[in-house]
């Protein structure tokens, strides 16, 4: 339950409408996650890119004084139960957001799913980790500069 201060945040499948908003979020936290690339590397466009032919699901931020607000995305390839991207706006993490949206993916997939995570990305694997998701396979995916771990976790 959000703090009496907090907005609720509630979460829908995504309209085209929310495609900026979540292109916005995507480059933010591209670039958070992934320091050691150049900024110029992650684009806005980037989003439409990886996210075609996914279920969207989004976390809105509902409050009497700024409306609504798209906080926070998660991007499942359905067919390959496959859970392509998650990110937050990074003044809307450590809410419970992520968690929530991972939680939704895995009830949309009905069954188990995996994501991957780059190694170098601590945070986030101590977050997947946190959320009960275990590392199953890193030998060889991704590239020199970014080795990926597989995770997988079963519904709830």
């Amino acid at each position: 339950m959000p703090a009496q201060d907090d907005p609720r945040v509630s979460i829908r499948f995504a309209s085209l409408a929310d495609g900026p908003r979540c292109a916005e979020i995507f480059l933010l936290g591209r670039r958070a996650a992934f320091p050691w690339h150049p900024e110029d590397r992650f684009g806005l466009n980037d989003y439409y890119d990886c996210v075609a032919g996914e279920e969207i699901l989004v976390a809105e931020a509902d409050s009497r004084a700024a409306g609504s607000i798209v906080v926070g995305f998660i991007s499942v390839d359905v067919a390959e139960r496959f859970i392509h991207n998650l990110f937050i706006d990074p003044l809307w993490r450590g809410r419970g957001i992520g968690s929530a949206l991972l939680r939704e993916a895995l009830s949309l997939l009905q069954g188990s799913a995996e994501l991957t995570c780059a190694v170098r990305n601590e945070a986030a694997r101590a977050f997947y980790e946190h959320n009960g998701w275990t590392p199953v396979l890193s030998a060889g995916l991704g590239d020199e500069v970014d080795p990926l771990v597989v995770y997988r976790k079963s519904a709830l």
